[in-house]
Parts: C-alpha cells; structure tokens; sequence
C-alpha cells in the first residue's frame, strides 16, 4: 500500500562531518482539513518482516473500559491519515473477530458468560481499535465485522451492543451455500481464485470480505486450540461461507465440499488434493515434528473433538495458507489483553486436570496485543509468548516451503514494542511468557493431555533468509500527512548496518539543537525516532543522525497551516 508518495525522501550527504547538509527538503504536512484516505503505520506497512507487541495494563478481564482503552489508544497509533496512495475512507471495513461457535453460559457445566470470555476477541477492544478509524473519517455504516460460526454468540459476547454504538454492521451469518442461487448470491458471497493452491483453487468470503471496495482486517484472540494457538492465521477461516470455513477435519469436509462442487456447477478443490497431499504428508512425517504421531484410539467416556490427526494438521496448514493467498489483508492483530488455555471451555484447570478431558479452560491476564503484515510471523511470536517453541508446529514449516514465510526461529525475528506509536526495537526474551496449554499432536505416555509443545528444536538446520540490512546506515521521514490533534509524533526512519550507538536530533535552520529525540545503543535493522510537533510552529528545521562517528543532516519543513 505504501509507495514512494506516502513519505518524502531527503538527500543525505553521507559523511563523517556534521556540518554538511543535504539540499533537498522534505516538506511535512499536518493538513487542516481531514484526509479522505487513511492506512497503517508507515513503519509497520514498510516492514512486513517485524512483529509487533503492545503492552496493555488491564487490571482484570472484565474491566470493559480499560480493554476499549487499548484498543483506541492503538488504533490511534496504528491507522493514520493518508494521502491518496493509501485506502479512501469510504470503503467498507472488513473486520473478522474471532467468535467462532461456542456456548456463551454452560449451567450443565457451571460456566457463567465470565468464565467463557477468552474464547472470543474482547468486543470492547474491537470497539475502540474500530471507534480510532471513525476519528479518521470512516463512518460506522461503512464497519461490517463478519464470522461465519459467531451467530449465536454475537449477542450475549457483547457485539451486536457494540454494533450499535458504532452504527456498524454486525451479521447474524448462518447463511451456506447449498443450491446454485446462494453461490451467485454476490450480496453475501465474494468468490476470490487462490493463487497456487494446494487444496482449494477458488473460495467464497462473506461480503464485504475480499470485496472489490474493502480493506480487510483482521482481529484474532490469544487462546490456545487443537492446532496449537489459533491466531491469525487460524482465524481468517471463519470468513468464509459454509462449509468452506470447516478446516478442522480430515478428508470428509473435503468430500463435502466436493459433492457441492457439483451441485453448484464450481470447482472448487484442486482435482489432484488427494494425490498430493499424500506426497506431501508422507514426506512431512519425516522432517515436521509431531507429524509421525500415532492417531487416537477412542475409549469410552473420552471426549470425542479430540481427534486430530496429523493428517487433520496437514490439511488444515495447506487450506489456512491457500485463504491468506486469496486475501489481502491490512493488519494482523491478536488480542491478547487476556489469553485463554486449553479449548473453548474445556482445558487443564483447576491443577492436577492435565489429563482429564472434561477439565476447564482458564484465561489469565497477559497483556500483550501482537501485530504484523505477515500472518505466520505473527502466530510465530504468539506462540512463544504462550510457552511454545514455534519450530515444533507444522503450519510454519509448510509456510516456509510454500514460499510464504522467510523466517522460523522467533529470536531472528525484528520485534518492535509499540509504545506510545513510537516503534522501540526489543529482544524477544524481554516479554513476559504466558503458558497456555493445548492438547496438540500429544504424544501419549510422554506428555499429558494439555501441554505445552516446548521441547527444544534446532533452528540451525533451518534455511532462513538473512534480512536485507543496507550497508551504510540511511534515514528517511516516513508521515507525510500527520502528526495530527490525536497524534502529534513525526516518525524518522533510520538503519543501522551493525550494533552501535544511534542519536537523532532536531536542529533549528542555525544548526542549534531543539530536541534529542532518539538516543540509544541500536541493534542492527531499522530503527524508529519519532518527533513531537505539538509544541513547534510551522517553519523549516532540520534532523540529524549520528552513529558510531559517523553524520548525516536533513532539512525539513513543517506545515501545520
């Protein structure tokens, strides 16, 4: 989304001496009348290899304005006015939350609309992340949040009250394509191809997801599942029309979705899945863990949704990476404000339950929100921040051989702690982890039912692409369009090539220092300075970067006319 227009490039002069000064000037502007277009982050947009981490600081899961805090003090940050590269204010906003199907309030089982809070994404942090694009000009008509499984839910989980307070649209959707008329029926269904699909080659979205004039975006919940944690990437199934949203199964939900092929007159299913997911799995069981675990034998008094073999998980990875292919989606969030362990409602807890099929689900405050542009990266860091190690998970590993994901072992991935709007680089280990277990591929007689998939994997034998860091450090404005009343921060982008101390200050047109706005030792990469104009008057200024001995000075002109 971000080209060349959304940030103004200003020469360098690229020499040891500060005095030099580069001639071209960069104009800035904070525009008085609203911009009718609006995107991500110029940072996050421009770097689809970092993940993302705010820390919220709710005091408990049901304390409903602290949770619509966090969501509008990031939507805030997060989406920004925009020239007209970015996305019109004006088109529908797609938002999938994860609801999924679950029984709200269980009185068979004792559990109260309290108790099965963690299943769904918190509505108040949607409210708010979604109340912060209203701020930018996006009417509430224009909001449709959308989950195929979520009918039942929608109501008693907070969201059709929300709806209204937005003047959004949320939908009761049961709808299912079963005759010819409900698969043409484009009012409801938007039919994207998949590029290079492995299971699918076409499949059907609830409109306005994946419509022509839409931005998609994506809100998933921390929360641990049969596949693991289902976070971004396992959310975006529930935006398809029934039965595609169906991925937790083995061949019989594709045998259904065959039979309608015909009777919908589409095809939908590669005609060879089934020879090449065989080839494939037969050769993933021997490089994936897990992936040569036995299946179940059924006993009586068992639960029976815990059946999922690693075939299931074959399948599953491929069908999850054929959706994001069709998709193009603006932001990946994970809610995490509070996580939930276990799946839905049955889960490890109380302590002593870790073999027991009917124990309960817990959530426990995390205070964590992750986002990125990348999906898998996204659910990598989700992962170890739940307590595993995300190269034992099978999706990962056929993300990265279908050329979707570069990077595997969650320390070689760019973490920015996003504070204030401002993106500070962190090492992963500075984040608190969260053990949420799952019953994943369990390895009987080896691990209990609910577990954590945290034994040690050897990221060395792993294939990474090293990230391209230039040789020579380099700056750049990145926001053309804001600071603003709500967000009043300039961001200066600038490189680092190897580990060292970084500076960056504002001068006034004398060469006098205004402001020290970054001042730290940097690890290599990309770093993010951020300038706060509230207090300075339109004019021209200047911004200087300084490293290891070496300079490099910029002018820039701030217009706040």
């Amino acid at each position: 989304m971000v080209t060349r227009r959304d940030f103004l490039k200003s020469s360098a002069v690229l020499t040891g001496s500060l005095g030099l000064i580069g001639r071209q000037a960069p104009v800035y502007t904070a525009e008085s009348e609203p911009s009718r277009y609006f995107g991500v982050h110029p940072f996050v947009e421009l770097h689809p290899e970092a993940v993302f981490i705010l820390r919220t600081h709710v005091d408990y899961k049901t304390n409903s304005t602290a949770c619509k805090r966090a969501g509008l003090e990031l939507g805030r940050t997060l989406f920004v006015p925009m020239d007209n590269t970015g996305v019109p204010v004006t088109h529908y906003i797609a938002t999938k939350p994860n609801l999924t199907a679950h029984r709200a309030v269980d009185p068979k089982r004792g559990f109260t609309l309290e108790d099965t809070m963690g299943i769904a994404t918190d509505p108040n942090f949607v409210e708010g992340l979604l109340d912060s694009l209203k701020d930018l000009g996006v009417a509430g008509s224009r909001i449709h949040m959308r989950d195929t499984n979520g009918a039942s839910v929608i109501g008693p989980r907070g969201y059709t009250a929300m709806a209204e307070r937005l003047g959004a649209t949320i939908s009761p959707v049961s709808a299912a394509i079963k005759t010819p008329d409900d698969a043409r029926n484009q009012e409801q269904i938007v039919w994207k191809e998949v590029p290079s699909g492995v299971v699918h080659t076409q499949l059907p979205y609830l409109w306005p997801i994946n419509a022509r004039k839409s931005w998609n975006l994506n809100i998933a919940k921390l929360k641990a599942h049969e596949m693991g944690m289902t976070l971004a990437a396992k959310n975006w199934q529930g935006s398809h029309a029934s039965p595609f949203q169906q991925y937790c199964g083995s061949w019989p939900a594709i045998q259904k979705i065959q039979n309608l092929e015909k009777a919908i007159d589409k095809e939908c299913i590669e005609p060879r899945v089934n020879e090449v997911i065989k080839a494939n799995f037969e050769r993933h069981q021997l490089t994936i863990p897990r992936w040569n675990t036995p299946d179940f034998t059924r006993q009586a008094g068992d639960n029976e949704q815990y059946y999922y073999t690693a075939l299931c998980m074959e399948l599953w990875a491929h069908r999850t990476i054929d959706n994001h292919a069709a998709s193009p989606i603006g932001i990946h969030i994970v809610e995490g404000i509070y996580g939930r362990d276990g799946d839905f409602n049955w889960g490890p807890n109380p302590y002593g339950n870790e073999n027991n099929f009917d124990g309960r689900a817990w959530d426990y405050m995390t205070n964590v929100v992750i986002f990125g542009k990348n999906p898998y990266l996204v659910d990598i860091v989700g992962h170890w921040l739940a307590g595993h190690e995300p190269g034992n998970f099978g999706l990962f590993h056929i993300a990265m051989e279908r050329g979707k994901l570069d990077m595997l072992n969650p320390r070689n991935i760019p973490i920015y702690e996003w504070v204030d709007g401002v993106a500070v680089r962190r090492p992963l280990d500075g984040f608190t982890r969260t053990p949420l277990r799952t019953f994943y591929l369990q390895q009987a007689g080896k691990e209990p039912l609910w577990h954590l998939v945290d034994e040690p994997f050897d990221y060395s034998n792993v294939t990474e692409k090293k990230l391209n860091i230039p040789a020579k450090p380099t700056t750049r404005v990145l926001n053309q369009h804001y600071p603003n009343a709500v967000n009043p921060r300039l961001a200066i982008e600038f490189s680092v090539p190897q580990k060292g101390w970084a500076l960056v200050e504002i001068l006034d047109q004398s060469g006098n220092n205004l402001e020290v706005i970054f001042n730290a030792v940097c690890a290599p990469g990309y770093h993010m300075a951020a300038w706060n104009t509230a207090k300075y008057a339109s004019g021209s200024y200047k911004y200087r970067l300084r490293y290891n001995g070496y300079g490099e000075v910029h002018e820039l002109v701030l217009n706040k006319t």
